[in-house]
């Protein structure tokens, strides 16, 4: 109902818009490349069902067999100055707009069934799946079949399945950021003995690449949104558009981002003051800035996976690079006939991000999730719809931007109070990101899933999913709490043999930052809900002023006002990550469902009318 209130408020001069129709002709164009509008297409060529309006403003359907301008249908109607609709008039169109829904998806799901048909009579070509179609839907249910558990327009889910979908999805992807993590570690590791200047300069090199991937991460966030919900509507090759569009949209943005790390002395230089320092830490950036294509490739990749619910595909690939990579960063740096020594690990980081890149390609070709994969597209096509992407990926920038940012104010805050301080602000925040990894993952796993069924237009199954996501983030939240609680004194040991850094740590979680794992795990959840929707833009708002207008200025006072130290910084921060957990737990719970299932589906159709465009 909530399109035929939409239409209605349009042509009614009374309604919120205030657009004067009165006696005026309007004149509705249809363009004819349209495979998917709200047109039934009969048997003859152009043989069309419609829906027009009739003199008091009720809808009628009508049928023409002879359209004398083949180039396009429309129909001009002097319109009345008010529309009146009927309660029966609002629930024949409703029906209507169902039955199209599932003409449209009954298309597509035949399709999906002879792509299944023709993998089955490959046979064997697909057996080498680490975990292929008919697996992974017998792992989460031996009721539902793998394509009952696809048909995102129909399953009528439950909290039962949708938790154990959502344990599937996340498990994997906490091993790939594990695993991730582990990849700054090698580098840190293998450089560090070679002196302290050396780990100094990978340190600042590390943070500073991390600051600027943060801004590609953020874009591929609009992925989370538009993937899944082409997916969900069974539109597959616009899975695969999405992605190379969001590639391309990546690395123009790179352009200013390369040329900011070849001359990133020009800026450390008023942070850094030794030269030696400054010298290596732009070598290294410099040479980083082969490896950042890669990096970005990865990233978007990763979304085109997950939309399918491939989530496994990043830890296989990275348990085979992780290996291979500190083989190859220990040869570059320490061997004694080839090694280049400092300049050896920035090598090896670019060549592991390369190699990843051609696993992934493989996997798709030869393992799983070709199924989305259409070809490279049109450089014309990559370049449209710019402006649509913008408006999910700005906003997912400043998400992430405003988060990783924070912590690193809080680090530098707390150099200020002495050494002790900063060697504790490090190990909390180390054991805070490595228990933070649960939530993001069941997040990512929440929106791929969520975003599903917005784009199968499954209002109920969106609504359970998000319900089991959020009862998921406070479960994991629960458990992260009780071991950093009641393993503190232990976890701070595994760090450092320093009495007092070990008693600033102990005392930190006594139990405060235990707590706000809590909090931390249902924002990031609820983050991931507002991604699968298309609502980024309040997710940004909410984490930039709350951060930056809250949060900041809070820590700032408690820590040297208050003179709290680090307890004040983690009590401002603190109450911000509870201040954010609950406003996007509000919002969640808030969402217009209508609309937001009317976005996406309009979205979808954009987006085709535009592909079709390009190719006529």
């Amino acid at each position: 109902m909530v399109l035929f209130r939409t239409i209605n408020r349009y042509a009614n001069p009374n309604g919120g818009l205030g657009l004067p129709v009165g006696g005026r002709r309007r004149r509705l164009f249809i363009p004819p490349s349209t495979n998917r509008p709200l047109f039934s297409y009969g048997e003859g060529d152009d043989q069309r069902s419609f829906l027009s309006l009739g003199e008091s403003g009720s809808v009628l359907t009508q049928h023409e067999n002879d359209v004398s301008d083949a180039a396009s249908v429309s129909t001009s109607r002097s319109l009345p100055s008010t529309l009146k609709s009927t309660n029966e008039d609002q629930e024949s169109f409703h029906s209507w707009l169902l039955e199209e829904h599932q003409r449209r998806y009954s298309a597509a799901n035949s399709e999906d069934d002879d792509y299944n048909e023709d993998n089955r009579s490959r046979g064997s070509g697909r057996s080498g799946s680490l975990l292929n179609s008919s697996s992974r839907s017998s792992q989460v249910s031996g009721k539902l079949t793998y394509n009952e558990l696809e048909d995102f327009a129909n399953l009528h889910t439950t909290f039962s399945i949708e938790m154990k979908m959502l344990v599937r999805y996340a498990f994997p992807l906490v091993i790939t950021f594990l695993l991730e993590h582990f990849f700054s570690i090698v580098c840190l590791l293998v450089v560090g003995h070679i002196g302290k200047n050396e780990l100094a300069a990978v340190s600042l090199a590390t943070m500073s690449s991390t600051i600027t991937f943060a801004i590609f991460e953020g874009i591929a966030t609009a992925l989370d949104t538009l993937c899944p919900q082409a997916y969900g509507a069974g539109n597959y090759e616009l899975v695969g558009i999405h992605v190379q569009r969001c590639i391309m949209f990546s690395f123009v943005v790179y352009i200013p981002c390369g040329f900011l790390w070849w001359y990133s002395a020009n800026v450390l230089k008023f942070i850094i003051d030794s030269e030696e320092v400054l010298y290596l830490t732009s070598s290294f950036l410099r040479i980083l800035i082969l490896g950042a294509p890669a990096y970005i490739i990865f990233e978007n990749s990763k979304r085109f996976l997950q939309a399918q619910g491939i989530f496994e595909a990043g830890t296989g690939i990275l348990v085979i690079s992780l290996p291979i990579n500190v083989l190859l960063s220990t040869f570059l740096v320490w061997n004694k006939n080839f090694g280049l020594g400092f300049i050896g690990a920035p090598i090896a980081t670019v060549i592991n991000f390369w190699f990843i890149d051609i696993l992934l390609v493989m996997y798709v070709m030869f393992v799983d999730g070709d199924k989305c994969w259409y070809g490279i597209a049109p450089i014309k096509e990559l370049f449209q719809q710019w402006g649509s992407l913008s408006h999910l990926a700005i906003p997912g920038i400043v998400m992430i931007e405003s988060e990783y940012m924070a912590y690193e104010i809080m680090t530098l805050f707390a150099s200020y109070f002495g050494t002790t301080e900063l060697a504790a602000q490090s190990a909390v925040l180390s054991i805070a990101s490595l228990s933070y990894m649960v939530p993001f993952a069941i997040s990512i796993a929440a929106s791929t899933r969520i975003a599903n069924f917005i784009g199968g237009q499954n209002m109920a199954s969106a609504k359970m999913a998000t319900k089991s996501s959020l009862a998921l983030s406070v479960i994991a939240g629960n458990i992260n709490f009780l071991i950093l609680f009641t393993f503190k004194r232990q976890i701070a040991k595994l760090f450092t043999k320093d009495e007092g850094v070990t008693e600033l740590i102990v005392a930190l979680f006594n139990p405060l930052v235990a707590v706000l794992e809590i909090f931390d795990g249902i924002a990031s959840v609820a983050n991931g809900v507002l991604r699968a929707q298309g609502l980024q833009k309040i997710g940004g708002i909410i984490n930039f002023f709350v951060y930056y207008a809250f949060a900041i200025p809070l820590a700032i006072v408690l820590s040297r006002v208050a003179d709290l130290k680090l307890l004040g910084l983690w009590l401002g921060l603190g109450s911000g990550m509870i201040l954010i957990g609950l406003s996007e737990t509000i919002v969640v719970f808030n969402s217009d469902w209508d609309k937001i299932l009317m976005n996406a589906g309009l979205m979808n159709e954009t987006y085709l009318d535009v592909e079709e465009s390009i190719e006529d």
